[in-house]
């Protein structure tokens, strides 16, 4: 915090410096502007259902929310030199006379151009390949309703959530320039992940480069570096060293029927921890690899695109920014936490996942961490989860088609090596979803959307240790304008799973330390009807009604049911 409002002030003080500089030489004075988020939410929550019976102790109603407040504020020198910072005011709903109050600044940047040199300095945005760093998600909501994105919209906006990149404090350097038939591109970054107490632990650095060229409109290759590294100091516990090298390679033809694409990416990590303090070596060290290859034509007649895709991840490729989880699967939700007499934890579930801002993450883990099965079980860690290899096909509509989005896909995954057996899981996966914009396609006036979407996914294992786990998420939902500005919004969400599987828990060495088994049977639905009022593309006020059933088979005293009321106000400038 200390060090931040001194980038500040700093920037403040220099911005000055050159707009009086400027004004004096008769060039142009500093740029400042404004802009920034205002939201009201306040929520009225119940909890009911046999998770109640007999309990005396457990809050079972509440209502919470919040109002704050985001000014940020952006200086302009000149292109070489610019900076904003995001100043934050919240308070709690309840809170009277500003006892709850708190103030901080919520993101701060320099950055600025010299020639063909773009730098940034502060809280920077890195986003790489999906084999080297890259934030993932890993639940399918491509044709969620209207209704839910809204909410998943106020959740990623507080996790800052954008895309799939990382925000982490640090520094990065572009270049890049043109030449007659081709071009280069040069990118560097360095950010410190965990900051040393000057005894036991050292500061660990996570830095990484990429070089790419383009020759014509044709070809692309590139390579990437990534290291996540100790810097190593005498009194040290522990010394870690991971590095991720990779090279890819594009080719894309374009014709007047058709455009196809084929991307090959290929690399390798090295894994490498020691504990410096033990008596007994308790060191360890690996090397892995993995290869992707995905080819993709689109067919601009009837507006269609086909996908397939191969891959192959090593058991011991481990590249932290690219598998850690964006969500925290085992951490308690903030929503009714505590059940049973206020003395066990609740597991979150399908609507914690849009509901609950404290279940997202923001630090890149070094190890594999847990999830829960029956949310993705194929590529927990996405794209890059180790110790798998399959094929995938999709086949969906491209962007020249009006008023409809579809996609309809299919994956097969195999374990390259047995987890406590020599059987191998097998993954199949059906995903898939339709948006119709009919209010357009009719052309009726106004805003009448319908869409339909959702995931399958099987898991399967022969031999003694047996596996049989299904899951399914659906999503369907309307939007509806019923008069001008004026929304109906409905939405069903479900997710069922059914069967038994093996969770891993894993040492620090990111190996695996113990197998547990788990049978799982549950089924959860969530039902919402809203009305949201558009005053202007910057401002809206909604209100939402949510009903969740979730329901143990093997545990019926752990079925329950939610209530929720939100009534939310967001307003842009």
């Amino acid at each position: 915090m200390q060090n931040k409002k001194l980038l500040l002030t700093s920037a403040l003080t220099v911005a000055i410096g050159g707009s009086l500089l400027a004004q004096m030489m008769g060039q142009s004075p500093t740029k400042f502007s404004l802009n920034g988020l205002g939201r009201s939410y306040i929520t009225n929550s119940n909890l009911s259902g046999n998770i109640m019976s007999g309990d005396t102790k457990t809050h079972n109603a509440g209502i919470g929310g919040y109002n704050l407040f985001d000014l940020q504020n952006n200086l302009a020198i000149d292109s070489a030199f610019q900076a904003t910072a995001t100043y934050r005011v919240r308070s709690e709903f309840g809170a009277f006379y500003g006892s709850a109050n708190s103030f901080k600044f919520r993101q701060f940047k320099l950055m600025g151009k010299i020639k063909d040199f773009r730098y940034e300095i502060g809280d920077v945005r890195i986003e790489l390949t999906p084999f080297t760093v890259f934030n993932f998600g890993d639940m399918y909501h491509k044709y969620e309703s209207e209704i839910f994105q809204m909410r998943r919209a106020i959740t990623e906006y507080e996790n800052m959530n954008v895309g799939n990149g990382w925000l982490l404090q640090g520094a990065h350097l572009k270049y890049g320039h043109d030449f007659e038939n081709w071009g280069i591109g040069a990118y560097g970054f360095v950010t410190r992940t965990t900051s040393t107490n000057e005894m036991s632990i050292s500061d660990r650095l996570l830095s990484g480069a990429r070089v790419g060229a383009s020759f014509g409109d044709n070809i692309k290759i590139g390579g990437t570096y990534v290291g996540l590294t100790d810097v190593d100091i005498q009194s040290a516990t522990y010394s870690y060293k991971n590095y991720v090298g990779t090279g890819d390679v594009e080719y894309l033809m374009n014709s007047d029927a058709s455009a196809l694409k084929i991307r090959f990416e290929g690399g390798a990590s090295s894994f490498n921890y020691k504990n410096v303090a033990a008596v007994i070596d308790s060191s360890k060290s690996y090397q892995d690899y993995f290869l992707d290859l995905t080819a993709s034509l689109a067919l601009k007649g009837p507006g269609i695109k086909f996908t397939l895709g191969v891959t192959d991840v090593g058991q011991y490729y481990n590249s932290p920014t690219a598998q850690t989880r964006r969500v925290v699967d085992n951490m308690n939700p903030a929503l009714f936490g505590l059940v049973n007499n206020a003395s066990v934890l609740r597991a979150p579930i399908l609507f914690d996942r849009m509901n609950s801002e404290q279940l997202y993450n923001s630090k890149i883990a070094y190890v594999l961490t847990p999830y829960l099965n029956q949310f993705n079980n194929a590529q927990p860690y996405g794209k890059a989860t180790p110790n798998r290899q399959g094929a995938s096909i999709t086949v969906a509509s491209d962007t020249s088609m009006q008023n409809v989005d579809f996609e309809v896909g299919f994956d097969y995954l195999q374990e390259i090596v047995g987890e406590g057996t020599a059987d191998l899981r097998n993954f199949m996966v059906v995903k898939g979803g339709v948006k119709l914009e009919i209010g357009k396609m009719i052309g009726l006036g106004r805003k009448l959307d319908f869409s339909v979407g959702g995931r399958m996914e099987k898991t399967a294992r022969a031999g003694a240790g047996s596996i049989a786990l299904s899951s399914t998420v659906a999503d369907a939902g309307v939007s509806f304008e019923v008069i001008k500005k004026v929304d109906l919004l409905f939405g069903y969400k479900m997710l069922v799973a059914n069967g038994n599987e093996y969770a891993s828990q894993r040492d620090a060495f990111n190996s695996i330390a113990t197998i547990n088994g788990l049978s799982i049977n549950s089924n959860e639905g969530i039902a919402s009807a809203g009305v949201q009022v558009r005053f202007s593309p910057m401002q809206s006020f909604s209100v939402h009604y949510n009903m969740v059933t979730y329901v143990n088979t093997l545990v019926s005293a752990g079925s329950y049911n939610i209530s929720q009321l939100l009534l939310s106000y967001t307003g842009k400038f």
